[in-house]
């Protein structure tokens, strides 16, 4: 595949939203779904979205291009690492090194209308591929509940939203352009230097920094969105008999109050409903909860039970971008694991089930996916058709209690780990989960030597 060759990111752009991310810290762009980017209080800190991810680079370089990427990557000192939209939970950015930001390398970079795919680049955040793609005639496969990611940072940690069907986003690229540990721009494809396709597309940064991705995508289509309210029992029992009528099915699950919050997702060329203005801010009542609870953890039963009287029913249709994304201001930190679909619901309940025995003090919900599987090395869906099963808790709580307590049962059902989220597994448990893990390690051998990607939690990964 040839990826396209001009189309560099508008330099007064670039220079307008550096411009704005150093006054202010945050990345305010249309479409963003209210979550704070990265903060960079000195030119030589960062720290992720939650705040539970630091790092003091030697260095934080924003290349305007490829060129300057490449130039970045050879001349670098230390470990090298990429950051997009900072949203990853596990330590996969922070580097004493240096750090490359990709948020001046954005947009669209090409498009072919009879193969229905679009090449961005790397830094492009996911709200901003709606509206471009859909300029085209085109629109995403699939988008996750999060629209802040960087595309590099979704496509290198296999982020993914949700449907039987429907793969992760890894899975839905066609070509890469990388720039590897000498400076050297490269072009990959299942045609073109196919292993390192394969093992750069969810490589965790540790092989190169994406610096063009192509993606297959469909038409632009709506969808309509149906959200109900039910006990967790008959969310579950839902779920599973019509996990292959709708196109997305999901649930989030709060234990302590037996109450669930089921979405369905389904296109349609109904025309757009207006959206109607919230009686109540979720966000605000999430954000007060988990507050309150924290403080005064007797309370998150009730609150949990309450469920009904904060979130309502309801029914949309827009845009699929617009129905993809959902509004998340209050921070959190995150373990998420992909278990075999067939054994989803019962990791789920005993996941719950462990929660409630110890009485954990977490308010979040548990959310519930379906996955469809993949060829991608690395991807937690290679090969196996999974449940994802995400675990959440409070920014300012500790969220080890909770995580230490679940990770076992996930451990139990062959669970991968979302390479973007909070787990313990190192190289001799991961070697255990990944057929092709050692195939990974002998390409990423090959294009970096001397480990210049490898910060000391990529080490663990694949070095311990």
């Amino acid at each position: 595949m040839n990826l396209p060759s001009s189309g560099q990111p508008d330099s007064l752009e670039r220079r307008k939203l550096l411009a704005t991310l150093g006054a202010l810290g945050l990345m305010g762009g249309a479409g963003m779904t209210g979550m704070l980017a990265p903060r960079l209080a000195r030119a030589t800190e960062w720290q992720n979205w939650s705040g539970g991810q630091h790092a003091s680079p030697a260095k934080i370089i924003y290349p305007a291009n490829e060129t300057e990427l490449a130039a970045a990557v050879r001349d670098a000192s230390g470990s090298i690492r990429a950051v997009g939209g900072g949203h990853s939970f596990s330590p996969v950015v922070p580097t004493t090194g240096t750090l490359i930001s990709l948020e001046a390398m954005n947009g669209l970079a090409g498009h072919d209308a009879a193969a229905l795919t679009a090449t961005f680049w790397a830094g492009t955040r996911i709200a901003m591929t709606g509206p471009l793609l859909k300029a085209v005639g085109q629109g995403l496969l699939n988008e996750a509940d999060i629209n802040t990611q960087s595309l590099g940072g979704a496509v290198s940690t296999s982020t993914h939203g949700t449907g039987r069907q429907l793969q992760s986003f890894s899975g839905t690229v066609k070509g890469l352009q990388l720039v590897l540990a000498d400076g050297s721009l490269v072009p990959c494809s299942a045609d073109h230097d196919a292993d390192l396709f394969q093992a750069a597309r969810v490589a965790v940064g540790s092989i190169g920094i994406m610096s063009r991705i192509t993606v297959q995508n469909r038409e632009a289509y709506r969808l309509r969105e149906n959200v109900t309210i039910m006990p967790i029992t008959e969310a579950m029992s839902t779920i599973d008999r019509d996990k292959d009528k709708h196109r997305h099915i999901e649930l989030w699950a709060f234990p302590f109050g037996g109450k669930a919050i089921l979405k369905r997702q389904d296109i349609t060329t109904d025309a757009i409903t207006v959206p109607e203005k919230p009686f109540i801010d979720e966000n605000a009542i999430l954000g007060f909860a988990a507050n309150t609870t924290r403080k005064m953890p007797w309370t998150n039963s009730l609150f949990q039970h309450l469920l009904g009287a904060f979130v309502s029913d309801s029914e949309r249709v827009g845009n699929s971008f617009e129905i993809f994304p959902s509004l998340r201001t209050v921070q959190f930190n995150e373990m998420e694991y992909s278990v075999p679909a067939e054994h989803g619901l019962a990791c789920l309940q005993e996941v719950m089930d462990v929660l409630k025995k110890n009485d954990v003090n977490v308010f979040f919900p548990i959310e519930f996916r379906y996955v469809a599987a993949d060829d991608c090395w690395l991807s937690p869906f290679y090969q196996r058709a999974t449940a994802a099963i995400s675990v959440h808790q409070y920014y300012k709580q500790d969220y080890r209690e909770v995580f230490d307590l679940v990770e076992p049962v996930f451990w139990k059902y062959q669970g991968r780990p979302h390479w973007g989220k909070l787990h313990r597994l190192e190289a001799r448990q991961l070697r255990a989960l990944y057929p092709r893990f050692e195939d990974f390690l002998r390409v990423r051998q090959r294009v970096d030597a001397n480990g210049r990607f490898l910060n000391p939690h990529a080490r663990k990964l694949f070095l311990g």
